[in-house]
């Protein structure tokens, strides 16, 4: 009985019951006997020979009784009982659920192997071949996978087109059924002995050494069906739900039989209270646990193909409540309440999850024998526990507990030498210092100076670069990677994550050496064999998305924009199904095509694809996807609007961005201030703002600069440079010194300091051409155009590259000056004059001036 998973929890008595009941019964045994010999010593003395035979006898019984007793071992129970505590669990799992049609199959199953296999010591006459037992478990499969209940005349209706009158199989079938019908026969779901062993039992009316019994029963043609078979699994699950029935529930199964068989207007009879009916695919335990797993697959995966979160929050707790086996229904509600923005009820739900799987099946028989517990704790809580909360406290920006946690992790981990737990640890640790809970990397390291890196439990050493990664593993790895091959694919991926978390560290400090290959940054993909759980391609989406993000900050927009195609074009076509990924992975992809669209001058491209992932990666399904939307939407729309001067637009465009970005909202917000003709106050809020990142530090300092070029302090503003300019050096940062070499050429032209300006313009054209943005590009035109016009050199191929850069509309401040320059250029007293060219670049002007009213404020690009 201890040994079936099935057993009811009423047949488990704690131990120190049955050691008073065992003391009762022997005390009151040797009570009897003491009674007995005293009973025969008074009696009177005309004993003989016998008498004292029976006295000697009895005295041995008692000294042996006695040694017995004292021998006989007391049975302690070694620590609590985790089975009463918890409920039981194990012994409440739920098989298939019994319901008319699967009574009716039992008994089909039944009369099908009577037909093949025969009765008893009744052999049959003819027994299934390969071809009719095909036939046989095709309707049997397909019956026994029946979704919904059907009415008995259907269910007879297929019976009688599958067999027809062939051996009186339907004929049998419906005695069966009538007999349940009529109240002749109650239920009785039970199986003999010969459908398990294949062997017939012993005619006695043959001799015992019949040498044909023994050569009959070894034919293989006698077995019915594989022990491994789906019909075997279905049974066994049926035989567990029976076995669990109390009397009401079967007598409640007979009726609701009965009406089903009686019943020909094609109602639905279900046993039990309509209170207790659950849809099909949570009536058990087994479905319920492969709906909880599906359902987590897809919210990583592709959340729009998932349950609504609202019917699977229901549908987890209705399975938390009747399925108490199905411990994975916890994570899967930790997980909605994740994408529902509500850390409190996730982490109460992950500690339940932890709660109910703390323990595991005694496989022990002989201390299960001994404590009469099914159930013995799991360490497994301990090790992964930590990790997983963690990752939830990541998430919504909580650093320090998420460190705490992680240590914990990593410490009981070196304790019971698991080097997954300890890998995955050290991972989420890279995660949290490196990405934190920031949808952009800004440097969240310095934010915590309490933390201490090198704790001295962990005696793992941290790692620093990618060559670090084999020798912190060590020999510890090869033991737990050896014994199967997903623990193999678990540490490959692992390693491919660590990796990559080292790469965004050295992009974050600026160190990182660009290189544009798909073997060296989309190359860090785990070794997979048939990647069942598409570890390879998570790998290749992070692999993509880094490599995007980089060339993007490293302003190579075209070579971006053709990786991120690529990732997103391959996304629909290596996977046949419905379900794309959808994950942030992904969502990274698609917004860095479109800051490739958008740093190539397409603002319309880039906001139409944005408002399309929108939809795709809505708020309601995956914040965390939606808000990387966000933010480039309001980086897009502030780009366009500050071009056209609608500092209100700009105003709007960033009102949602400083949630996510205090850098990015404080640049813009600068240079809003400072186009409204506040350049003191701009500079004051940049000074003001502490930042830990590189680039961002870099950012900065040209952005003051060029409020201080706007206030014709130039001074202060080539110390801005300067200072960007030493950050530069010290990083790989490719487009950085162009730029700030193009910007100490501005402030020269603008001084009139021509030809050193020239000099610097000539020794960035290459790289401004090859890294720059689009409005990079335009103002070093104009620049090189204003040098060039003021040593009496020919500025029109300088002009002529910004107007066909400049899109009618899309920058009108920039068009005014193209036209200013135009102007200056073919004036009476210019290098080329023409009056018509004049007159018409004044009426282009004119109407430029009408609809963009505003200051031309270009030295703030």
């Amino acid at each position: 009985m201890l040994s079936s998973p099935f057993v009811s929890s009423t047949t488990i008595s704690s131990s120190n019951s049955i050691r008073i009941d065992v003391d009762i019964e022997e005390y009151r045994h040797s009570q009897k006997i003491s009674s007995t010999i005293k009973d025969r010593e008074e009696a009177p003395r005309n004993v003989g020979f016998c008498e004292t035979t029976m006295k000697l006898f009895t005295g041995l019984f008692v000294m042996f009784a006695c040694a017995v007793m004292a021998l006989r071992p007391v049975v302690k129970r070694s620590y609590l009982n985790l089975d009463a505590i918890f409920g039981h669990v194990f012994s409440n799992l739920t098989g298939e659920p019994i319901t008319p049609t699967k009574v009716a199959t039992f008994y089909l199953l039944q009369v099908l192997f009577e037909t093949h296999f025969g009765k008893k010591d009744a052999k049959s006459k003819r027994p299934f071949t390969c071809q009719e037992k095909n036939k046989v478990f095709q309707h049997l499969y397909g019956l026994m996978t029946l979704e919904h209940e059907i009415p008995y005349k259907s269910y007879r209706d297929v019976v009688r087109m599958a067999f027809g009158t062939d051996r009186d199989i339907a004929y049998n079938f419906y005695a069966c059924m009538e007999k349940l019908g009529q109240g002749v026969a109650d239920i009785n779901l039970n199986v003999p002995d010969e459908f398990y062993t294949n062997r017939h039992a012993r005619d006695l009316n043959q001799p015992a050494t019949d040498p044909y019994f023994d050569e009959y029963n070894q034919s293989k043609t006698l077995a019915f069906s594989s022990s491994q078979s789906f019909m075997y699994r279905w049974l066994k699950r049926i035989l567990a739900e029976y076995s669990k029935m109390n009397q009401t529930q079967k007598f409640d199964l007979n009726t609701a039989t009965q009406q089903w068989i009686l019943s020909y207007r094609g109602e639905i009879f279900l046993p039990g209270p309509p209170s207790s009916h659950l849809p099909t695919f949570i009536d058990c335990s087994l479905r319920a646990r492969s709906w909880v797993a599906e359902n987590l697959y897809l919210l990583q995966k592709n959340p729009r193909h998932a349950f609504t979160y609202e019917n699977m929050l229901d549908l987890a707790r209705v399975v938390e409540d009747r399925h108490k086996d199905v411990f994975e229904a916890h994570l899967l509600e930790a997980a909605v309440h994740v994408q529902l923005q509500n850390p409190p009820a996730a982490v109460r739900a992950m500690k339940a999850f932890f709660d109910r799987s703390m323990f595991e099946l005694n496989e022990n028989m002989v201390h299960a024998s001994r404590t009469h517990r099914l159930a013995v704790p799991s360490q497994m809580p301990l090790l992964y526990a930590p990790i997983l909360t963690a990752r939830i406290y990541r998430l919504f920006g909580d650093l320090p507990t998420a460190r705490h946690l992680l240590r914990e992790s990593m410490q009981q981990a070196q304790l019971k030498g698991d080097e997954i737990c300890h890998q995955m640890g050290h991972l989420e640790m890279h995660i949290v210092e490196i990405i934190g809970s920031n949808p952009l990397l800004e440097g969240l390291a310095e934010d915590h100076p309490n933390y201490n890196e090198s704790d001295r439990r962990l005696r793992r050493k941290i790692l620093r670069t990618i060559d670090d990664l084999q020798q912190s593993i060590g020999p510890l790895g090869l033991p737990c990677c050896s014994q199967t091959e997903d623990d193999f694919e678990v540490c490959a991926e692992m390693d491919s994550m660590t990796k990559m978390m080292l790469m965004l560290r050295n992009i974050s400090q600026g160190v990182y050496q660009l290189q544009y290959d798909d073997c060296t940054e989309t190359g860090l993909r785990c070794p997979t064999g048939h990647d069942y759980e598409e570890r390879g391609r998570k790998m290749e989406g992070y692999g993509y998305s880094i490599m995007t993000s980089n060339l993007i900050r490293n302003g190579m927009y075209a070579q971006a924009k053709t990786a991120a195609e690529e990732m997103i074009v391959c996304n629909f076509i290596i996977d046949p199904n419905p379900e794309n990924f959808e994950t942030e992975t992904w969502a990274v992809g698609t917004v860095n095509l479109a800051y490739s669209h958008a740093g190539l001058g397409e603002y319309e491209k880039a906001l139409d694809l944005l408002e399309e992932a929108g939809f795709t990666y809505s708020d309601d399904l995956s914040w965390q996807c939606n808000r990387h939307v966000v933010i480039a939407t309001a980086i897009i729309n502030f780009e366009r609007e500050f071009l056209r001067n609608n500092y209100k637009g700009c105003e709007d465009a960033i009102s949602d961005l400083r949630s996510h970005s205090e850098l990015e909202y404080t640049l813009r917000r600068a240079l809003i201030v400072s186009a409204l003709g506040r350049d003191t106050e701009g500079i004051v809020m940049l000074k003001r703002l502490k930042v830990v990142d590189v680039r961002g530090k870099i950012r900065i300092h040209m952005q003051v600069a060029s409020f201080y070029t706007v206030l014709r302090e130039y001074e202060r503003a080539n110390l801005e440079l300067i200072e960007a300019a030493k950050l530069a050096n010290v990083t790989t940062l490719k487009d950085i010194r162009a730029m700030i070499r193009r910007r100490k050429a501005t402030i020269m032209c603008i001084q009139e300091k021509n030809e050193e300006a020239l000099k610097l313009l000539h020794s960035c054209y290459a790289e401004i051409m090859k890294y720059g943005s689009f409005t990079e590009k335009a103002v070093f035109y104009i620049t090189a155009a204003r040098a060039h016009r003021m040593v009496d050199r020919d500025p029109r191929i300088w002009l002529k590259h910004a107007r066909c850069l400049v899109r009618k509309g899309q920058w009108p401040s920039m068009e005014k000056l193209i036209l200013s320059e135009a102007a200056a250029l073919h004036a009476p007293d210019g290098m080329y004059p023409d009056e018509d060219k004049v007159s018409k670049i004044r009426e282009m002007f004119g109407k430029i001036a009408a609809n963009y009213p505003g200051r031309c404020e270009w030295l703030l690009i």
